[in-house]
């Protein structure tokens, strides 16, 4: 089974996303904000990583970082309600 983190600090969304994905099958915690997606992540175990840019304390793209570090092989697929390219490069 596959395990899948959701980190969003938009509760709604996060519950929503993270109870379609468990619906669908897939082992899956949640995570408010990038500080406790990488904490979560240094314990565990995860294939993937659903992480919203804009967050409080520790950003989307800091916790990317922090996340391919400890694992460079965790799928993350960044998620935003606002476009901006060079968050998109960066990420990339």
């Amino acid at each position: 089974m596959l395990k899948v983190l959701v980190v969003d600090d938009d509760q709604d969304l996060r519950i929503t996303v993270a109870s379609a994905l468990a619906e669908a099958s897939y082992q899956v915690d949640q995570a408010r904000d990038g500080e406790e997606a990488v904490t979560k992540v240094r314990a565990g175990n995860y294939n993937l990583v659903l992480l919203d840019v804009n967050m409080p304390r520790l950003t989307g793209l800091q916790a990317l970082r922090e996340i391919k570090i400890h694992d460079p092989s965790i799928v993350v697929i960044m998620l935003t309600a606002f476009s901006n390219v060079r968050d998109a490069i960066e990420a990339t």
